[in-house]
């Protein structure tokens, strides 16, 4: 076999290795809005043949560094399955990140509630007004259990403080982490708003989101939600929290 037929041959079962993964697993999200499912699951099937791609690329090198070219599409197959298995999640929240960005009004809106008072919240700080603006993220709560092809409801909560009890711009940012068996984290794009500024009263307020989880995700496997509040361009207060698949 020649080094082209060799390298198509690994090309191919990049991606056929990429779609039988796919098909055996890789869904898109639930949601209300076909046209949603329709255009994550394509971005998904997408990704993740290019990731299957790079990885058959790195077993083939692999086998040819080693000089067992006979087992270069061998080498090829193992490579993709490991690239798609690795990039699984990346695909996924790139995807549904894609479809956001291709049609904004498919982002769901956000849902605040404000659930403590000014009085509630200044006499559990012990807030005195010299203090000026104090903006603080308290915690990130996850309701469970979390399934692989459900939403992982996510209820971050923050105290607000003004001197006169005023109401105050707050900057959000959400951030989404998977976590490998090696317990490093990789960022993803967040399924929804990832940044946002509103006006909110004084007091405590609670934001709830909801992250859907991938139908292929494997009971056990793990992701951080990252939650920060910063007001007045002051160093941004962070919570977070993380959750795990359940069978």
């Amino acid at each position: 076999m020649t080094k082209n037929m060799t390298l198509r041959a690994a090309a191919l079962t990049a991606v056929a290795t990429g779609m039988l993964i796919l098909s055996s697993g890789a869904q898109a999200q639930e949601s209300a809005n076909d046209d949603l499912n329709s255009c994550v699951h394509k971005e998904q099937i997408l990704t993740t043949a290019k990731g299957a791609g790079i990885g058959a690329l790195t077993g083939f090198a692999a086998m040819l560094v080693s000089n067992k070219k006979d087992d270069a599409v061998k080498g090829a197959a193992v490579g993709a399955a490991v690239g798609a298995i690795a990039g699984f999640a990346t695909a996924y929240y790139t995807a549904i990140d894609t479809c956001f960005k291709k049609n904004p009004a498919w982002i769901p809106e956000s849902n605040f509630q404000r659930t403590k008072s000014f009085e509630k919240v200044k006499k559990d700080l012990k807030y005195k007004s010299s203090q000026g603006v104090v903006v603080k993220a308290n915690s990130v709560t996850i309701d469970g259990p979390v399934k692989a092809d459900g939403q992982a409801v996510v209820n971050s909560t923050f105290d607000l403080m003004t001197p006169d009890g005023a109401e105050k711009s707050i900057a959000i940012e959400r951030k989404l982490y998977v976590i490998g068996d090696d317990g490093k984290e990789t960022l993803v794009p967040f399924p929804g708003r990832n940044t946002e500024e509103h006006v909110f009263e004084a007091g405590e307020q609670t934001d709830t989101v909801r992250v859907p989880v991938p139908h292929g995700a494997k009971a056990g496997s793990s992701y951080r939600v990252e939650f920060s509040v910063a007001a007045d361009n002051k160093p941004a207060s962070v919570a977070s929290q993380k959750f795990t698949v359940s069978e």
